[in-house]
């Protein structure tokens, strides 16, 4: 039968000091403006006709890439591959 463990990988973070509560909430401002952008994107496509029309939907289709881009935790891909 094989044996199985848990192996703890870090410290717990010390509890805070008195006085102090937890730290606040950061909203991620990159991701937010991406998103901000597509919508302003979607918003003037849906508005515009012929090609400006066009033009705008690819820009606001790159900034929602964009957007899952900076929100998506980024592996380490090829790098540690090896034969």
């Amino acid at each position: 039968m094989p044996f199985l463990a848990y192996v703890h990988s870090h410290e717990p973070d010390p509890p805070p000091e008195p006085g102090q509560g937890k730290r606040p909430w950061e909203p991620n401002w990159r991701f937010w403006g991406w998103v901000v952008a597509a919508v302003v994107a979607c918003y003037c496509a849906a508005r515009a006709d012929g090609i400006a029309g066009f033009a705008l939907i690819v820009v606001a289709f790159s900034a929602a890439c964009r957007a899952i881009d900076v929100a998506l935790p980024r592996g380490d891909g090829l790098r540690e591959w090896r034969q």
